[in-house]
């Protein structure tokens, strides 16, 4: 069953338009008959009898040949002579020939002589793609004495199986009888022809160089094609997607039967034969099949279009359904009819309804993949039905040239598959793009979670530090707090005892114990978590400062920023900032001999400044050796939290803290 098409001429036995030639032509015809029927040659009209030694190269015998069909198998071969032959019905070129011939037992019969002085050998073919030509040879002067089927052995051209040899002596005149059958394939012809001996090959070579061009525009194609199977498999290697094995088992078998198409055309092999009659269009279905099992996978259809993924679930069904059913009836049977039915007009109509069916689906969808593929299968459904057209009907669209590239379906089904393959890689390169597009959106989405959950995690932590801290806060509080404050009680209860005698242990262990509760007092208020803000560390500078020089001579004044910025300040942090506050405060009252002690604390969105300005003596070379150990532990603190500490001394001294927030 084939995909291409050849030029249609009208037959021989056009319908008389007149009656006077319609009477004509009876009167001949039955002259012709009442001719044969008397097996007399001297009563066979001269103008039947073809004379070999005139034919240069080829002659056509549609004029000189009678026709007969029948049954399969119902007439045996001493039977043939006694057939009631009619005229021959003209040339039927492929796409012409009745179905029902193709089914029957075909006969032709024809007059050669030979009115050279020596032998001449000619071969005769009924036509293309004729399966099993039998001929038969006979001597006018006694047909039915001399009927005798010639040997194989003798009739048989070794150089193209699609002809017979004819071996006629100087002067002989002979009647031949051929017995032939069709393959079963709508490109059969039924052409009954003599070629010369020594141009058989030439001949060959003329009837393949009538589709010359379309054979180099149908390896372009196959070329093209092959490309794709590299292509695509190629990316299912660098990829694993499975559909792309489905696209080059696709374009491989698409391949496969454009370049038969054309490798094997007018050979007479027996591959071809059966490719014709059945291997093409197996390919063809197992092609259509595999291309619906990837656009499947491609678009991913059974998630995004169940409506869509059901439809060509069912059509791939039906496709290998219908093979296996085309299967048993070529195997089992001698029918064409019906295949050439269930082929060109259930199969092929199904073929166009199904991409028509996705071509609407896909525009009312509205997605830019599905438009891209379904401009493919537009254009191939377009091309197809041209294609379709030509081999139903034999329209020709270039009339003045039938051997045109222009009039061939083949060549119309070979555009729409280019430019289905143009619009397959303009879609294949806009999902490349959009993979890729959600690949980056996916790594950031991954990315931004990731994020997220070392985020929560580092909470986490950070809330079961600042819990453990609030406990260990409380513990501190309510145990070695109480205890300490026992002590100190206790001390000064002892103390009031004595009625003024002085004790020096005894006012160490109260001493001792007000530093301690003031020192464990600052660790509680560090590690209690609802400190962390910026306003509670400065409350609490201001408010110790206050009360160190409350009972000394040393005036001590505070200046606070207008405006608070709410920032957090770690625990770790306030602490830092505090105690080297607190040994400032601490040197100035030991060593400054200062009346007066001015703190001005100023903020911004970045920083904490605090001074400690003093009217004491100053610091000198020898005190900074002395007290060393004090200033270096507060240069220590404050880089430790990434901030400065420095000293200006020239009337007053002047200590600067900075620390980031």
């Amino acid at each position: 069953m084939s995909t291409t098409s050849h030029p249609r001429f009208v037959s021989t036995n056009t319908t008389c338009r007149y009656p006077f030639s319609k009477a004509i032509k009876h009167t001949y015809f039955f002259i012709l008959l009442f001719c044969f029927a008397t097996n007399s040659y001297a009563q066979w009209a001269d103008s039947m009898i073809i004379d070999v030694a005139t034919i240069r190269y080829h002659k056509s015998l549609y004029k000189q040949s009678l026709f007969l069909s029948r049954p399969k198998n119902q007439v045996p071969d001493a039977g043939i002579v006694n057939l009631p032959f009619k005229l021959s019905p003209g040339t039927y070129l492929p796409h012409d020939l009745p179905g029902n011939l193709i089914e029957q037992d075909c006969f032709l019969k024809f007059v050669v002589k030979n009115t050279a002085d020596t032998a001449i050998s000619v071969c005769f073919t009924p036509g293309s793609y004729i399966r099993t030509i039998t001929l038969f040879k006979s001597q006018l002067d006694n047909i039915p004495g001399t009927f005798a089927r010639l040997p194989d052995s003798l009739s048989t051209d070794k150089r193209f199986a699609g002809v017979k040899q004819l071996q006629l002596q100087p002067h002989e005149q002979a009647i031949y009888y051929c017995r032939f059958n069709f393959v079963r394939t709508n490109v059969s012809s039924l052409a009954p022809r003599l070629v010369m001996h020594d141009y058989l090959q030439q001949w060959r070579i003329s009837q393949r160089d009538r589709d010359n061009l379309l054979d180099v525009f149908t390896y372009t194609v196959s070329g093209i094609l092959l490309f794709m199977i590299f292509y695509s498999l190629a990316v299912y290697i660098q990829s694993r997607n499975k559909e792309f094995l489905f696209y080059a088992c696709y374009t491989f078998l698409t391949c496969s039967l454009l370049f038969l198409k054309s490798y094997l055309n007018v050979s007479a092999s027996a591959f071809n034969y059966f490719y014709e009659e059945y291997l093409d269009f197996m390919i063809l279905t197992a092609s259509v099949v595999s291309y619906m099992v990837f656009m499947r996978k491609f678009i991913n259809s059974k998630e995004h279009y169940p409506r869509l993924d059901k439809y060509i679930h069912f059509a791939c069904l039906l496709l290998i359904g219908s093979s296996i059913v085309f299967s048993v009836i070529y195997f089992f049977t001698d029918w064409y009819i019906f295949l050439n039915i269930l082929e060109n007009f259930v199969i092929k109509q199904f073929f166009f309804i199904t991409g028509v069916f996705f071509i609407i689906y896909s525009i009312k969808k509205k997605n830019t993949l599905l438009n891209y593929l379904a401009a493919g299968n537009a254009s191939l459904v377009v091309f197809s039905v041209i294609s379709y057209i030509i081999l139903v009907t034999g329209w020709k669209f270039v009339k003045a040239d039938v051997a045109s590239i222009f009039n061939r379906a083949l060549f119309y089904y070979e555009i729409g598959l280019v430019l289905e393959l143009g619009f397959f890689l303009s879609g294949l390169a806009y999902k490349n793009r959009r993979d890729i597009i959600e690949r980056v959106k996916e790594r950031e989405r991954l990315k931004l979670e990731n994020e997220r959950k070392e985020f929560e995690k580092q909470m986490a932590v950070m809330a079961a530090k600042q819990e453990e801290r609030n406990r260990i806060s409380a513990d501190m509080h309510d145990e070695l707090g109480s205890g300490v404050t026992a002590i100190r009680l206790m001390s000064e209860i002892m103390k009031s005892r004595l009625k003024g005698d002085v004790v020096p242990e005894l006012e160490k262990i109260s001493n001792s114990a007000n530093e301690l509760l003031g020192k464990m007092n600052t660790i509680i208020w560090t590690m209690k978590s609802s400190n962390d803000t910026l306003e509670s560390l400065i409350a609490y500078i201001r408010a110790h400062a206050i009360e160190y020089f409350d009972s000394t001579p040393i005036e001590c004044r505070v200046q606070l920023p207008a405006l608070i910025p709410q920032a957090e300040v770690s625990g770790e942090k306030r602490r830092n900032i505090f105690l080297s506050i607190k040994e400032a405060l601490n040197n100035a009252m030991k060593h400054s001999q200062a009346s007066q002690i001015h703190i001005s604390i100023s903020t911004n969105d970045k920083w904490l400044m605090i001074k400690v300005t003093d009217n004491g003596v100053g610091i000198d070379a020898d005190k900074l050796r002395r007290f060393g150990n004090g200033l270096s532990n507060m240069r220590r603190r404050m880089e430790s939290i990434d901030g400065s500490f420095k000293i200006e001394s020239d009337k007053n001294c002047v200590l600067t803290f900075e620390a980031p927030i």
